[in-house]
C-alpha cells in the first residue's frame, strides 16, 4: 500500500490503480493507516527545502479553484443519494486528492464564472444539493442539473429531467432552463419536470411568484402558490392543483390521483430503476390512484394486479416486468 500511495502522491497512478486508491480512502477503517503514509510524504516535502518543482498545469489550475472556493464558501454541495428498490445500492463517493499544493495571494476568481458543474441522479435514487447562492435543490430519479460554480448577476441552471428548488431570495434572477422554457424566480419554492424521454412539462409552484418563459413565443406567464403550469397542444396552461402530487417525492413517497397507466408505469421505472413493458393497448385506458412509499416493487406490482385485470412477470436476469392485460375467463 506504501508504493501505492507513494505513486498517488507523484501523481503517476495508472487508472486502474487511481481506482483502488479511491477504494482505500473511501474506507473509514483505513484511515489512521492511510493518514500515517501520507503524514511521512507530507513532512518530507516540507522539511526538503531542495525539492525541485514538479508541474502539473491541469492539477495546479484544479487546486487553485478548490482553494478558492473552499476559502469563500463557494459552490458547497451537500448530496444525499437515497435508494428505495431491494437490491438497489446508490453510492457516492468523494475523494479528495490532494498533491503538490501550493498557495498563491491572488487568484483571478472571474475565471470560475466560466466553470460548470453537473450533478445527475441515476434511476431509483434522488439528490439534494445546496448550490453556491445557497439555494437547495432535490433532484429526482434519472435527471440531470448543470450550473456555474460561482453565480454572477444572474443566476441559471440547466434542468433536464424533475427538480424541486427552494431559492434563496436576491435581487439577482434565478433562472431554471429547460427544453420548453425559462422559469424565472428571486426567491420561492416550486418544482419543475421536464424529462427528455416523455412530452409533459410541468412548473408547481409552492410558494412565491414565478414567471415561465417559453422557448417560443414572448408570451410571459406568471404562476402564484398552488398553481401548475403545463404544456398542452396549444401552448402552456395554468390550473390550480394540490401540490403533494407534484411535490410527495421529496418525502420518499409517490401520490396519485386518476394517474394515466403509461404515466404510471413511467414513474416507477425511474423509482424503483426497473424496466416495465407492456404491449396490449387496452392498458392504457387504466387509471390509478393511491400512495406508495414503502412498498418494494413486487408489492406494488401485487397492488396492481389486484385493483386492475393486469397480470405480471418478472425476469431476475435483466430486472424486467412483462405486464398482461388479463380478460375475463383466462386461466
Amino acid at each position: 500500500m506504501k508504493s501505492l500511495f507513494k505513486k498517488y502522491y507523484h501523481s503517476t497512478l495508472r487508472p486502474d490503480e487511481f481506482s483502488e486508491v479511491s477504494e482505500l480512502i473511501t474506507d473509514k477503517r483505513k484511515e489512521s493507516a492511510i493518514s500515517g503514509l501520507m503524514k511521512g510524504f507530507w513532512d518530507n516535502e516540507m522539511n526538503n527545502a531542495d525539492v525541485p518543482p514538479r508541474e502539473n498545469p491541469i492539477l495546479f489550475k484544479r487546486i487553485k479553484e478548490a482553494i478558492w472556493i473552499e476559502r469563500n464558501k463557494v459552490a458547497q454541495r451537500k448530496i444525499r443519494i437515497y435508494g428505495w428498490a431491494a437490491g438497489v445500492a446508490a453510492v457516492l463517493v468523494v475523494a479528495l486528492l490532494v498533491s503538490n499544493i501550493i498557495f498563491y495571494q491572488h487568484f483571478d476568481t472571474s475565471k470560475l464564472a466560466s466553470q460548470h458543474q453537473t450533478i445527475s441522479t441515476p434511476y431509483g435514487a434522488k439528490t439534494n444539493i445546496d448550490l453556491p447562492d445557497g439555494s437547495s435543490v432535490w433532484l429526482n430519479s434519472g435527471s440531470t442539473i448543470t450550473y456555474p460554480v460561482n453565480f454572477g448577476n444572474r443566476r441559471t441552471i440547466s434542468l433536464t429531467g424533475e427538480a424541486f428548488f427552494d431559492v434563496k431570495k436576491s435581487n439577482s434572477p434565478f433562472v431554471v432552463s429547460t427544453r420548453d422554457g425559462d422559469v424565472v424566480v428571486k426567491g420561492t419554492s416550486f418544482n419543475v419536470r421536464a424529462y427528455p424521454d416523455e412530452e409533459i412539462y410541468e412548473t408547481t409552484l409552492v410558494e412565491g411568484v414565478v414567471d415561465f418563459k417559453p422557448k417560443s413565443g414572448t408570451e410571459v406567464l406568471t404562476l402564484e402558490p398552488g398553481d401548475q403550469l403545463r404544456k398542452v397542444s396549444e401552448g402552456f396552461r395554468i390550473e390550480e392543483v394540490d401540490t403533494k402530487y407534484s411535490t410527495s417525492w421529496m418525502e420518499g413517497k409517490l401520490i396519485f390521483n386518476r394517474e394515466a397507466f403509461p404515466t404510471l408505469i413511467t414513474k416507477l421505472e425511474r423509482w424503483y430503476n426497473v424496466k416495465i413493458n407492456y404491449k396490449d393497448s387496452e392498458l392504457d385506458k387504466l387509471w390509478y390512484s393511491g400512495t406508495i412509499e414503502m412498498e418494494s416493487i413486487s408489492e406494488v406490482m401485487n397492488m396492481i394486479s389486484m385493483s386492475a385485470p393486469v397480470t405480471y412477470s418478472f425476469d431476475r436476469k435483466t430486472r424486467v416486468f412483462t405486464l398482461k392485460y388479463y380478460t375475463e375467463g383466462e386461466n
